[in-house]
Parts: C-alpha cells; sequence; structure tokens
C-alpha cells in the first residue's frame, strides 16, 4: 500500500517537471513584452542626464563661475587687455607723409606732419606732447633731451586712418642734438627719428587705457640735394644796377616729403679752395620734388685769374669731360632779418657738387661781355692778364678769318630776311666791343696757356 502511493507521488512530481505547453510560452511572451514596452519610454538619454545632473548642482556651478570671474577678469582688463594695446601702439609705423619746417627764428621753428595709424578696432587718442629725439647711436647712451616737442590734438581712429599734426610754432629745446639729426636728414635718404609720448590715453568704447609711444620713424631725406645744379645764367660785365654781375635760376632738387622753409640763402662758390663767388636765393622754400629758385650773385673774376693755375688742377677730371666742376657751400642764412645760426651749422659744412660746361660757361661769359657793349668803364681784370694782352686778341684773329657772307647766308636761312653785305661795317662793330670781349679771349688764352704747359 505504501509502496503504491510512492509511486503515484513520483509520476506526479514527473508531470510537474514537463516543459509548459506552446501556450504557456505565448502568454509568457506577451507579459514579457508588456513589461518592455512600459519601460522603454522611462530611458533617459545623455544630455538628459547632464540636465539632470546641472539642475541638481547648479549653485556649485554658479559659484565655480563667480570665482572664474573674479580671478580672470581683473587680469583680462588689467593684463591682457593693456598687453594687447601696448603692442598695437608698439607696431605703429607713423610713417611721415608730408609736412613742412620753417625755420623761422633763431630760437623757434614752425613744424606740422602728417601720418597715419592703424588699429584693429575704432579708438579715440586724448591730446598728447610728442618729443623728438636723435636716436641713439649703437652703443651709446640713450639720449633723453629731446630737440622738440609736438602736440598732437584728439585723434579718432578706425582701421588705418591719416593723422594730420597741425601747424605750430616750437621752441628748439636742444641745438646741439636738432644740428645732429638735421645733418643727417641732409645727408641721407632716410634719416631716423625718435618719437616719444608719456601717459597715452587710449579709449575702448568708455574703457581707458595708458600706454607709451617710444617709436624710432624714417624721415624721407634730402639725399645731400643730389641733382643739384644751374638750369640757366646770365652775365653782366660790368655789373648792373644790382651790383650783381650773374643771375639765373637753380635746380635744387627735394628727395625728402618735408617742404623746408629755409628763408634767405646764401651760397659760396668753391673750385676746390678757391672761393670764385657768392649766390644770393631769397625766400627759399624747398618743396618735394624739383625746384628752380631764381638767384643773382656775383662771380670773382679778380680771384679767378690770380688762381687760375690751381683752378685748372681742381678742373683736371671735368675738363676731360668738357665740364667745369664748382661746390656749393653755406655762407649765411637769415629769416625775417634774424640769423638762423643752427642751419647755417649744417649748410656750411656741406659741398653741393654740380657742373656746368665748360663752352656753356665760356658762351655766358662773352655774352655778358657783348651785351654791356663799351659803355661801361673798364674792367680791372685787364690790368692783372699782363703779357697775355697784346694788339689783337684770339677772338679778332678768328673775325680777321670771318666769313661775314655766311652770317648773311645763315640769317637768311633763319627766315629774318637780313643780309649782311657790308664786311667793313661788321668788322667796325665788332672792333667796337673788343674792349669788353678782350678780357674774356684773354682769360681763355692765359687758361689754354697754363693748360697747354701742364699736360
Amino acid at each position: 500500500m505504501a509502496a503504491q502511493l510512492g509511486e503515484r507521488s513520483d509520476a506526479s512530481a514527473a508531470q510537474n517537471l514537463e516543459p509548459p505547453s506552446g501556450n504557456t510560452q505565448d502568454a509568457a511572451s506577451s507579459l514579457d513584452d508588456g513589461v518592455g514596452d512600459k519601460t522603454q519610454p522611462g530611458t533617459v538619454s545623455m544630455w538628459g542626464k547632464i540636465k539632470q545632473h546641472f539642475l541638481r548642482r547648479w549653485w556649485i556651478y554658479l559659484i565655480a563661475i563667480v570665482v572664474l570671474l573674479v580671478i580672470l577678469l581683473p587680469v583680462l582688463f588689467k593684463v591682457i587687455i593693456p598687453a594687447i594695446i601696448k603692442n598695437i601702439v608698439d607696431g605703429q609705423e607713423l610713417p611721415v607723409k608730408g609736412g613742412f619746417l620753417n625755420f623761422t627764428d633763431p630760437t623757434r621753428l614752425r613744424i606740422g606732419l602728417d601720418t597715419s595709424l592703424d588699429t584693429p578696432l575704432p579708438v579715440k587718442l586724448d591730446p598728447v606732447s610728442l618729443s623728438l629725439l636723435q636716436p641713439p647711436v649703437d652703443g651709446a647712451d640713450d639720449i633723453g633731451t629731446p630737440f622738440l616737442t609736438l602736440q598732437m590734438p584728439e585723434q579718432h581712429i578706425n582701421h588705418e586712418t591719416d593723422v594730420v599734426i597741425p601747424s605750430q610754432v616750437v621752441d628748439v629745446l636742444d641745438h646741439a642734438h636738432l644740428v645732429a639729426w638735421f645733418n643727417e636728414f641732409f645727408d641721407k635718404e632716410g634719416a631716423d627719428l625718435r618719437l616719444k609720448g608719456d601717459d597715452l590715453s587710449v579709449y575702448l568704447g568708455a574703457l581707458d587705457y595708458r600706454a607709451d609711444l617710444d617709436k624710432t620713424i624714417k624721415v624721407p631725406g634730402l639725399d645731400y640735394l643730389k641733382g643739384f645744379g644751374v638750369s640757366d645764367m646770365q652775365f653782366t660785365i660790368p655789373p648792373g644796377p644790382s651790383g650783381h654781375n650773374m643771375k639765373g635760376h637753380l635746380n635744387i632738387p627735394n628727395a625728402g616729403v618735408l617742404t623746408l622753409g629755409l628763408g634767405n640763402v646764401t651760397f659760396n662758390v668753391m673750385a676746390g679752395d678757391i672761393n670764385l663767388g657768392l649766390v644770393y636765393i631769397y625766400n627759399l622754400d624747398l618743396k618735394p620734388g624739383n625746384n628752380t629758385p631764381p638767384f643773382e650773385g656775383d662771380f670773382y673774376f679778380d680771384q679767378l685769374v690770380p688762381n687760375l693755375a690751381t683752378f685748372l688742377e681742381t678742373q683736371r677730371g671735368a675738363l676731360a669731360n668738357g665740364m667745369v666742376e664748382f661746390n656749393a657751400t653755406g655762407n649765411s642764412t637769415f629769416h625775417n632779418g634774424q640769423r638762423i645760426r643752427y642751419v647755417e651749422s649744417v649748410l656750411n659744412r656741406k659741398h653741393i657738387p654740380f657742373t656746368i660746361p665748360a663752352t656753356t660757361l665760356l658762351l655766358d661769359v662773352l655774352s655778358g661781355v657783348l651785351a654791356s657793349g663799351t659803355d661801361g668803364p673798364g674792367l680791372p681784370l685787364l690790368d692783372t692778364v699782363g703779357d697775355v694782352m697784346g694788339n689783337k686778341t684770339l677772338f679778332e684773329q678768328m673775325l680777321d678769318h670771318f666769313d661775314p657772307q655766311s652770317i648773311g647766308s645763315g640769317a637768311q636761312g633763319m627766315g629774318n630776311g637780313v643780309e649782311v653785305t657790308d664786311t667793313t661795317q661788321l668788322k667796325r662793330r665788332a672792333m667796337a666791343q673788343t674792349a669788353g670781349r678782350s678780357m674774356q679771349v684773354n682769360l681763355l688764352r692765359l687758361g689754354l696757356r697754363t693748360l697747354r704747359s701742364k699736360f
């Protein structure tokens, strides 16, 4: 009996361990699907988790941001932006595009400059004093004394902007440094000029910053007046009512961009160490480019004859090319009757070379003699020529062999309808001017004799 009950229990247990039917599995799958469908909408994305994180801990991040701002803002406004502004100020080229220097007074001058500034953002600059200094030479001590101080007015700069420093009369603070700088400006194509401005106020909107300007710029110079020469020249022998025996026009180039108001300037005309004349130029304004100011002056013929051998020695190279070479050196500079010595200190040390064709010079001299006729008094130069004087000069000998008919034909060829047929009258007119012509012709003979003895 007991054995039968055990067998039945084992059979019931075996039935319970049999796999479930298909309907049971479908029900379970449906249940699982239902559970999955209910939990999927509740899944949180990554950005949602981040958002929830910030919403829970926003106060921590707010405190961190405030701390960072407290640390970084002073650095930004006190260190970074001033460094950027200083870098912009230091990077300004300040090219000198124009302007003028008028030497109006022994202790002052009038100056104005045109330049430009370039900034990436709109800024405003307060008026500032700019000191002009000579840059220190390599290895030398810094030159802290300015020779001029300019006032630059308020400027509004936005990208590249032209800046005009208006005309102003300023005191010469250091004559020695001004002369040294102007000497370099005269000699070179470009002269270095140091500009200093302390406590330059720069406004970025409502923000005010201070910067120091210390910049060395290049000012286009005069290049030693390269190309200086005589455009035209006339001699008046003897001197006319003005008391001067020559006049004409000079060519004075200004290779720079500054107009120079020099006033009344006189130059010595030198050949080597021989002073052969003096040239007067009135109200000289050297504008950029070529200038052709009129001049008048005196040529010292009485100095040429006794020094003719030395003069010809200085002309060896020039005469080989058919030229006569001179040098112009400063003598004096006046403005409104006042002597400008700081300009004289520069010009009087210069030897500006220029040449004149020898034939042109001789013809100009002879033209001056012929134009004066025989009405003027005799020239003392005739007494200095001595044994060169003769009964018949070289020029008179040329007239003896002169074919007057050729003049007649030449005149007709020029279209003036003049026919020269009276050779006697022609010679009489020519001989009537012998006294004036003999001076220069005998001078030429003397020169040729000396030249022939040397070569």
